[in-house]
């Protein structure tokens, strides 16, 4: 099995035929890679940086970083200010990666890398919002995954060098993780199955954190099978879900993540705004099977769950820097606003007064603040909070209808004495 350093080219696929991009220099690989490796990195702890920064340059290797780097561009804020635009586009990046691609042979030859690198086009493409290849891409990382069977733990004894095992087994549940999300936000199915260990954690290494973090996620979405995900993507869900698993998995989300504050700010929106997230998908699928009550005493089985999941969206927002969440892209933001639109659909059918709320802040008061999360902590993205404004004008409205008296006829009047 090839190094990640390793390319899989040909012998003549080599620097004789390709050039890399003058456009490209390494001070702009230099602040992608600061970025990466500082606001990505607790995310997806995929590159090991002395391995990508010391292997000479291949058509492969800087396949690799070009990918990284269009995803690094579509996040211009975690970017140090430069005096001129001379960071190209995300387009750019891409056509460079796809141009090295041509010197390589990836089908006949996969490798860690060009799995990490399909991983980047699918983050790009996502950010841009161009689903289609996005799904492509993060399929053909699988794939290759699959093939070299990365994805079994039993491959793990035959790999000799200690870093391929880890950045590949960190991969593979990147994937599973990434999978499992895409899946739920786009109503895909997901194909990896993975018989493969977590990652090892030694409390005493640099970097300890960041691992931990990383396997709550995990721990977050193992919990989501195909099944689960097939049934909730269906357009008719089958019956065949047992009750007591979906408050189960409640239960486990609940509880899932114990204490978050010794994780990066960035790892914590992540961890924080995932779980509200997943809350949100099972009580969605609650209500598909008709399972919820106004009346029940089990919180996370009641018709009003979302207004607590969306206060503990509120909650975090709170707790983590603006910063942080913009650092997670579009993703996190999509999480927040399935969030914030379930709660806006619930209170346009159930009435303020019968949530029987005794906190402060009412319902509605926690919809205008999930407006003002989506309006204001990515950078104001359009598309979301016009969707989400209106839907909040429009409960506004149906609430305030409520609260008025109906009106009262003269006949009405005359026959009370």
């Amino acid at each position: 099995m090839p190094h990640p350093s390793e390319a899989s080219s040909f012998p003549e696929m080599s620097l004789a035929t390709f050039q890399p991009s003058s456009r490209i220099t390494r001070q702009i690989i230099r602040w992608c890679l600061d970025a990466y490796f500082k606001h990505k990195y607790p995310l997806t702890p995929i590159l090991h940086r002395e391995t990508v920064e010391q292997t000479p340059i291949s058509p492969e290797k800087y396949g690799l970083i070009t990918a990284c780097c269009a995803v690094i561009s579509l996040s211009p804020e975690i970017l140090p200010p430069v005096s001129e635009p001379i960071i190209p586009s995300a387009d750019f990046f891409i056509s460079e990666t796809l141009r090295a691609r041509q010197h390589c042979n990836l089908v006949e030859h996969p490798s860690l890398t060009h799995i990490q690198t399909s991983f980047f086009l699918y983050a790009a493409y996502f950010s841009l919002d161009q689903d289609n290849s996005a799904w492509y891409y993060l399929r053909e990382a699988i794939t290759m995954l699959q093939t070299l069977r990365l994805h079994e733990e039993d491959t793990y004894s035959d790999i000799d060098d200690p870093f391929l095992a880890m950045y590949a087994r960190r991969m593979a549940w990147v994937l599973f993780i990434t999978e499992r999300g895409y899946a739920l936000q786009r109503n895909r199915q997901v194909t990896l199955q993975i018989t493969l260990n977590v990652p090892m954690v030694d409390p005493s290494c640099s970097g300890a954190e960041i691992l931990l973090g990383f396997l709550d996620l995990i721990s977050l979405f193992r919990h989501f099978d195909a099944d689960f995900i097939a049934n909730r993507n269906s357009s008719t869900p089958a019956n065949t879900e047992d009750p007591g698993h979906l408050s189960t998995l409640q239960s486990l989300l609940k509880y899932t993540l114990p204490n978050v504050s010794n994780y990066s700010q960035v790892q914590q929106a992540d961890l924080l705004v995932s779980r509200q997230w997943l809350k949100i998908i099972v009580w969605k699928l609650c209500a598909s099977k008709t399972l919820l009550s106004s009346t029940c005493s089990e919180d996370a089985m009641s018709l009003h769950y979302p207004v607590t999941i969306a206060r503990g969206i509120v909650l975090a927002s709170q707790l983590v820097s603006t910063q942080a969440f913009e650092a997670n892209g579009i993703g996190i933001l999509e999480k927040v606003f399935e969030v914030a639109c379930s709660l806006a659909d619930l209170l346009s059918l159930v009435p303020v007064g019968s949530q029987g709320s005794t906190m402060d802040v009412g319902p509605v008061d926690t919809l205008m603040e999930m407006v003002k999360i989506v309006g204001s902590r990515f950078g104001g993205s359009y598309r979301h909070l016009n969707i989400l404004t209106d839907k909040a004008n429009r409960c506004l409205l149906m609430n305030i209808d409520r609260s008025l008296p109906l009106p009262v006829d003269d006949e009405s009047v005359d026959s009370v004495e």
